[in-house]
């Protein structure tokens, strides 16, 4: 089986949890959000390795990227970022991590139930874990006989709506997986390659590897809080628009000194 090289790209510094707004999360290693604690869910046979870049200032151009990691079992599947490490932390130094695009997100698939956890952290004072289920989405893909070559594997075309986005993807049929990176899934073959038309987020698969010595697909022990997909969206809108007025709804206006101005917007999902 081949094997590639993983690309593991540095992020962004923050050196202010709050600087950023909305662009960061509390890291993972601070209190509540503790990695030693967890629930193993399966065991991955295989892994996969993607960047996802995204446009998140449509005026501007600006980008962001992130460095994602699919694991897949026999029956769960979890896709999550890859984060730096934290040393500073030991000096009581904390940056928080990228969460635009999918920085924050993690995507539980479970084949079995035919249902997704998706569990997204999110900038505020609480450092709250949000969590939502929904059923496996049924993607209405159209098969194409458009081919290229992704990494040695010969790959098709399909394309889709989801979510108030159109998409075109790259799947191949000799890697037996309906699946791909996000909540994308559903064709006859992995999907190495997906984008919207727009290019506004763009997935690239940059590392593919069969596991000899499988690797724990684990569900950390945190207190999520439990929501919906619109409700959860919803609060990131509402914090890019206006942070100032979220904060003052949740903490004593005494508190809180207005600093920030409107954030862009340009969510991955539309609807």
């Amino acid at each position: 089986m081949r094997k590639l090289l993983f690309l593991l790209l540095a992020l962004p510094l923050y050196h202010h949890v709050w600087a950023q707004g909305p662009d960061g999360v509390p890291p993972l290693g601070v209190p509540g959000l503790e990695t030693d604690r967890f629930f193993v869910l399966d065991s991955a046979t295989y892994k996969f390795a993607y960047t996802l870049t995204c446009v998140v200032d449509t005026d501007r151009l600006e980008k962001a990227e992130n460095k994602l990691v699919l694991l897949i079992g026999k029956n769960v599947s979890k896709m999550f970022n890859i984060y730096p490490s934290h040393p500073e932390m030991k000096k009581g130094v904390v940056r928080p991590d990228e969460s635009r695009g999918l920085g924050g997100t993690e995507v539980f698939k479970d084949f079995r139930n035919r249902k997704m956890e998706i569990t997204t952290r999110v900038c505020v004072p609480r450092g709250d874990v949000f969590l939502y289920e929904e059923a496996l989405p049924l993607q209405a893909w159209t098969l194409l006989a458009d081919a290229r070559q992704i990494h040695g594997y010969n790959c098709q075309k399909a394309t889709t709506k989801y979510l108030g986005r159109e998409y075109e993807a790259w799947y191949t049929l000799d890697i037996p997986f309906s699946n791909g990176p996000w909540k994308l899934g559903g064709l006859p073959g992995m999907i190495l390659e997906a984008y919207d038309v727009q290019k506004h987020y763009v997935f690239n698969c940059v590392g593919i590897e069969k596991l000899n010595k499988r690797e724990p697909i684990v569900k950390y022990d945190w207190h999520y809080v439990r929501t919906t997909r619109e409700g959860v969206n919803g609060l990131i809108k509402r914090m890019c628009d206006d942070m100032d007025a979220y904060l003052s709804s949740i903490i004593q206006p005494q508190d809180h000194k207005p600093v920030y101005s409107p954030r862009p917007y340009n969510p991955l999902e539309r609807e």
